[in-house]
């Protein structure tokens, strides 16, 4: 598609215009801006974010990502980092849950659950920078020290916000309220330690990460559990436009870990949901009255 016919490009190319840039469609969705400085914008998030306001607000979207761009170039030079110096890099160190499908094969990474992989990123407040093996080799800690100290900052952040409510969607009727857990940067991080936010049961916690802004959990109890994996797998699928997308699937925290609880995908309006083995095998113990892997 021509920056004649794509709306979206149009404003790219007015917004860096304005702020003394050209504008050259480098590869599909990316475009490089060069002037004072050169580099790139993809257009995959903010076509998403773009996607949920009006055209009216575009400008400002494209604006926002623009200047992050530049105010971050002006201080690399005004105030360069030394990559391999971990005594400042420990204090910028954060940590993100994404789903496998959106990792690349250079950063620190390692699998948490099926589908969920954890990575260690360096916060510059304006953008935040993958952690590369090749920066780890650079410094006097392990991998997973690096994970812990990482881990340890996003505590230390906090701000997560919990609100509680019964959705208003067909299946969730008559469920007892889900938890929303909302807020900081590094929300999804914080399902590694979810009991510590007063939001699992005796055996723990199913929850959804459609997207790294929110999380929702609902505590293994009883057998109420059975029907709230229907509802989080509605609410997951209510978020499949959501920029910064995560996955679909319904997990289990439990004993400070977490595992797949089910996997589930759309059927035209139906939203399917195949619990694990393990899962099932935990709610037959709940009671009979229900089933688990119901569709909806």
């Amino acid at each position: 598609m021509g920056v004649e016919q794509d709306r979206l490009l149009q404003v790219v190319w007015r917004v860096a215009q304005e702020r003394g840039y050209r504008c050259q469609l480098s590869r599909p969705d990316v475009v490089t801006l060069s002037g004072p400085a050169t580099f790139t914008l993809t257009l995959g998030d903010i076509r998403r974010l773009a996607a949920s306001c009006s055209a009216e607000q575009w400008a400002v979207l494209v604006a926002d990502r623009i200047d992050t761009h530049i105010i971050t170039l002006e201080t690399d030079a005004e105030y360069p980092l030394d990559y391999t110096d971990f005594t400042v890099m420990q204090h910028l160190v954060r940590t993100r849950l994404y789903g496998t499908a959106s990792v690349g094969v250079d950063g620190v990474r390692r699998i948490v659950a099926p589908g969920l992989v954890q990575r260690v990123l360096i916060d510059r407040v304006h953008t935040v920078t993958h952690v590369t093996y090749d920066m780890l080799a650079h410094w006097p800690v392990s991998e997973f020290e690096l994970f812990a100290v990482a881990e340890r900052n996003v505590r230390a952040d906090g701000g997560v916000a919990i609100t509680r409510d019964s959705f208003d969607i067909p299946t969730a009727r008559g469920l007892p309220p889900i938890a929303l857990l909302t807020g900081p940067e590094y929300l999804t991080a914080h399902a590694r330690w979810l009991g510590e936010h007063q939001v699992t049961g005796p055996a723990g916690a199913v929850l959804i990460m459609p997207s790294k802004e929110s999380i929702y959990a609902y505590p293994v109890t009883d057998v109420e559990v059975i029907r709230s994996m229907t509802v989080l797998a509605d609410l997951a699928a209510l978020h499949a436009e959501d920029p910064w997308l995560i996955n679909s699937c319904v997990y289990w925290w439990r004993d400070a870990a977490l595992d797949l609880a089910a996997i589930t995908h759309r059927e035209g309006n139906t939203v399917v949901i195949r619990p694990t083995d393990a899962f099932h095998r935990h709610t037959a113990t709940l009671g009979d009255t229900g089933q688990a892997g119901a569709s909806s």
